[in-house]
């Protein structure tokens, strides 16, 4: 008991030290990089506050927003939010475990945090409001698991599977008032969303069930998760769900139980039903709980898998800085064309833009300062068709560059000049020319009966 007393304090100065290490390196990289697509589009999305969004809830636009009244509207602002809230999720998870300091570390240097903590995202607020629940669990504590398990639903709706999972490890809980306490706290902390999407004919969760609908099992999926876990990780993690068969059964330690329900399940559910290799993210969290909570070689692997996980991820950051190798399909290409794309659309002093998807609209709103939208009623539904307008009589028309002569506005029946191209380029080690990493196509477009549009007409603003 003594030993363990003496030990606390410097486990604890440890896991703060992690934690402040964690948000260090996210806010300094952060400032350093482009923003990816989505993250454009959810800053879209902040500048126009609402308790729910097409694709999401709210939790991603609100930490945007309250990172770019802070920072302003730069990469740093969007991603300061979630710098933070990756630092301070790697508290609950150490507290819910026996060996913190591994819990910690292994959270930290895990690719889902490390590099998928560098970027706003749902995911973020969602492994956040997660690992807040699993300490809850752990303590039974189920007034804070409720809050925790609406946060999660207000961060991604994958967060609804937190609490009946829970329930799972243990079902004689319902027998007693924790369970129905933590489920009417969790509601009414989901409530704003689900007020808005019972006012918005539920649209949000008719577009992810049809998400989920489009989506079929698939083993590539899984294979993904080597990449989100570390190879280690991801290896041990799956031996130590095998020997927690006992979970099934109900005749596993409580800890174990709750940590073995929240976390196979959710991996085996995006399993079967496709889609992208983040819908399993949470099941992580659990994982790396339940390989410190058996110890033994099991614990002993997960270190050394953090420390694979530390070096692959470090020369990661650094080659999204200065590209270490060439690579035919380099997935740190999605850092770099943003600015280019928004400030080469600025310099046409034209103040209507439309693209043919959302992720282009978003990059020239944030990067141009051109509050520019997807066609209305084309491509996938998004959260501009939402808000609506119409397609102004002129203006210009990007889309990404492809080899068909015609496009979305001759179909429409518009007049178009062009195409413009322009592109962006990364330098890469050994070559003498810039690497072109992305390429769109910008046309002058109008109205059969109009005139093609005027540089310089009107002052880009941001939408009412």
């Amino acid at each position: 008991m003594r030993e363990a007393a003496a030990r606390a304090p410097r486990e604890a100065a440890t896991v703060a030290a992690l934690a402040l290490g964690l948000v260090a390196v996210h806010l300094a990289y952060g400032g350093l990089v482009e923003l990816v697509e989505d993250e454009a589009y959810y800053w879209v999305w902040s500048r126009r506050l609402a308790a729910g969004y097409l694709d999401h809830p709210p939790a991603v636009a609100w930490l945007i927003r309250a990172g770019t009244e802070l920072l302003g509207d730069t990469e740093r602002g969007v991603r300061a939010g979630a710098a933070l809230l990756g630092g301070l999720a790697l508290w609950p998870l150490a507290r819910a475990s026996a060996r913190p300091v591994l819990a910690a570390a292994t959270a930290a240097t895990l690719p889902l945090f490390l590099l998928g903590g560098l970027f706003a995202t749902p995911d973020v607020p969602l492994l956040a409001a997660w690992a807040l629940g699993l300490w809850a669990a752990l303590e039974e504590r189920w007034a804070v698991l409720g809050v925790a398990a609406g946060l999660a639903m207000l961060s991604k709706y994958t967060g609804l599977l937190l609490l009946p999972l829970v329930v799972a490890a243990r079902p004689g809980d319902l027998r007693t008032r924790g369970p129905w306490l933590a489920a009417a706290l969790a509601l009414l902390v989901y409530s704003p969303n689900l007020l808005w999407n019972l006012a918005q004919d539920g649209v949000s969760w008719r577009f992810q069930l049809a998400h989920v609908a489009d989506s079929s099992g698939s083993l590539a999926l899984l294979a993904a998760q080597v990449g989100l876990a570390g190879p280690v990780i991801f290896g041990a993690c799956c031996v130590a769900w095998g020997l927690g068969w006992r979970a099934l059964l109900g005749g596993a330690p409580r800890r174990e139980a709750v940590l073995w329900w929240t976390s196979l399940p959710v991996l085996l559910l995006a399993v079967v039903t496709g889609g992208e290799a983040n819908w399993a993210a949470p099941a992580w969290l659990g994982g790396l709980l339940l390989l410190a909570e058996r110890g033994g070689r099991l614990a002993r692997a997960a270190w050394l898998g953090l420390g694979i996980n530390a070096t692959l991820g470090g020369l990661v950051l650094v080659h999204g800085l200065y590209p270490l190798v060439q690579l035919p399909q380099d997935p740190t290409d999605r850092l770099h064309g943003g600015r280019v794309l928004g400030e080469s659309v600025a310099a046409w002093g034209v103040s209507e833009v439309v693209t043919s998807r959302y992720q282009e609209a978003a990059l020239i709103h944030f990067y141009g300062g051109v509050p520019a939208r997807s066609l209305p009623d084309w491509d996938r539904l998004d959260q501009y068709d939402l808000w609506g307008g119409e397609l102004p009589p002129a203006g210009l028309f990007v889309r990404v560059w492809r080899g068909s002569t015609r496009t979305a506005v001759d179909m429409l029946g518009y007049e178009r000049s062009g195409p413009n191209v322009v592109s962006a380029y990364v330098n890469v080690p050994g070559e003498v020319l810039a690497r072109p990493v992305a390429r769109w196509q910008v046309y002058e477009y109008w109205s059969p009966d109009g005139a093609p549009p005027e540089p310089g007409a009107a002052d880009p603003g941001d939408p009412p």
